[in-house]
């Protein structure tokens, strides 16, 4: 299949493509840019993730899992600036054209971004290995977004959700390690399709004052909040949140795994001890498992019962 034909046929088509209804979406898919209305008080944010195969899936995924995971890490950026979806661009590199592939990858990626409200309105497609990169916008009011910088000395430290098991997986999906069917539904879930915190995340940006997500590990992502405010941390390793699952399969590594394994795509937060009962309310009415570990202190990081490495996924 060609390239206008790959676009046409499978894109174009999807209903993630569509722009009825949509009164900020002026021009979509077809020609050489699309168009953006950004709605008056709001501010345009944006983020970039690439996804190698070999590098972040595991060579012959499945693409309708390597789809929908695309999308999910790449919206947790927004879920992190409490933004609301709006569109994404994708860019493909891809070894061969495959029609019943790539409209499996296309399928993958609707499971998501259609019920966020996420649009696609343009790309591009070339020859190569196979790598997958979107680009994610959102809308924010102005002046609301959480930055990195903006933690405070005696900010209470929280973490949404449950840590560790998508690190825990990646020997599963990789088949390197062969486990019972049930515990592999389990953590193959886990990685394949993690939550994406954007309601959260929106809501959540009201009283807090740090906020981002974590992907490449709580012990080495928070390090960016305490370097971009200029404080410092004390975490407690036995309140980091752990899933049943992996403290019953890994009892001994899990610890390590909440800290340093990265994968996780949950929200991790500063806010004044004031706001706990307002953090306590927001989370319990959206179901959301919300963990305080720690507190922002005035300089250093260290981890109360945990004395192992720090270091978290590397890129490089």
């Amino acid at each position: 299949m060609k390239e206008f034909e790959l676009i046409q046929n499978i894109f174009q088509s999807s209903v993630m493509a569509s722009t009825k209804g949509r009164s900020d979406l002026l021009l979509g898919i077809g020609d050489d840019c699309a168009q953006v209305a950004v709605p008056q008080g709001q501010n345009l944010v944006f983020s970039m993730d690439t996804l190698v195969e070999g590098k972040h899936f595991p060579f012959d995924a499945d693409p309708l899992d390597i789809g929908y995971r695309a999308v999910a890490t790449c919206v947790s950026d927004l879920a992190a600036m409490g933004a609301k979806p709006a569109f994404f661009t994708l860019a493909l590199t891809l070894p061969e054209s495959d029609p019943q592939w790539l409209a499996a990858l296309a399928q993958g990626m609707a499971e998501i971004a259609e019920p966020i409200g996420l649009a696609l309105v343009g790309g591009d497609t070339t020859k190569g290995p196979l790598t997958i990169t979107l680009q994610v916008h959102g809308y924010i009011d102005t002046g609301t977004a959480p930055l990195r910088s903006s933690a405070k000395v005696g900010d209470d430290i929280y973490v949404t959700g449950l840590l560790g098991d998508a690190a825990a997986a990646v020997p599963i999906v990789t088949g390197e390690l062969q486990v019972t069917s049930e515990r592999f539904d389990y953590f193959y879930e886990q990685f394949w399709r993690p939550e994406q915190r954007l309601i959260a995340g929106m809501a959540l940006k009201r009283v807090v004052n740090a906020m981002m997500d974590l992907s490449d590990g709580l012990a080495q992502d928070i390090q960016h909040i305490l370097k971009a405010s200029d404080v410092g941390a004390i975490l407690d390793a036995s309140l980091l949140p752990l899933s049943h699952e992996l403290k019953q399969w890994q009892p001994e590594a899990a610890i390590a795994l909440a800290l340093t394994g990265g994968d996780d795509y949950e929200l991790c937060f500063t806010a004044p001890k004031e706001q706990a009962e307002e953090v306590a309310l927001i989370t319990q009415t959206l179901c959301l498992p919300c963990t305080k570990i720690g507190e922002i202190t005035e300089e250093g990081l260290s981890i109360k019962g945990y004395d192992g490495e720090l270091t978290g996924w590397q890129h490089f």
